[in-house]
């Protein structure tokens, strides 16, 4: 009896299976709602001086923005093409900082992938980090292909007056692992 009961188990599984791959290659609308309506909430972390959510790269070929305030003097934006290597749909970071007395900010933007020392399996057409609000002063950049490997400099390019990174057309060879963009406020006269 035990050995029906499983095998009755592992049948209704397969048959499960089965029809769930058969909806996902069909589109059928049924599955689709079922997906949207049960979509695992994506994780987020905020707290003083810190923004930090997940989202998810979508690599369909289309110029796409993720945006993120952290207070009322900065906020972060990444825009980026990308194209599918083996997934069309990539859980991403995004790291908003500031110092305990707001004289410096940072973005980061991360594949999840990369936490777990794994490459991104999307290729990049292009990429855009920016940096927006108060902060004037730049402060570094870091971009990387994989979790060990920078990207060289001549596959981006970085604005310090517009406080910005962006891909160099031609020289970029399409990977991207993480970038990281620091500014700071701008001087008060009285300091100096």
């Amino acid at each position: 009896m035990a050995r029906f009961f499983t095998f009755c188990v592992l049948l209704s599984f397969m048959i499960c299976l089965t029809v769930s791959k058969s909806a996902k290659k069909n589109k059928d609308p049924e599955f689709e709602a079922f997906k949207k309506e049960n979509k695992k909430e994506k994780w987020s972390h905020v707290e003083e001086g810190l923004h930090a959510e997940a989202f998810d790269l979508i690599a369909s070929g289309e110029t796409l923005t993720f945006e993120r305030k952290l207070d009322k003097h900065f906020s972060c934006s990444f825009t980026y093409a990308a194209k599918p290597i083996n997934v069309t749909e990539e859980e991403w970071r995004i790291s908003l900082t500031s110092s305990p007395d707001g004289s410096a900010y940072s973005c980061h933007v991360f594949s999840n992938n990369e936490r777990q020392g794994l490459t991104s399996e999307v290729a990049f057409q292009k990429f855009h980090l920016k940096i927006k609000g108060s902060a004037t002063r730049y402060g570094y950049t870091e971009v990387y292909r994989d979790p060990d490997n920078k990207l060289a400099e001549e596959e981006y390019s970085v604005d310090e007056d517009n406080l910005e990174v962006t891909q160099v057309d031609g020289k970029f060879g399409n990977r991207l692992s993480a970038v990281v963009i620091v500014a700071g406020m701008p001087l008060n006269h009285e300091e100096l």
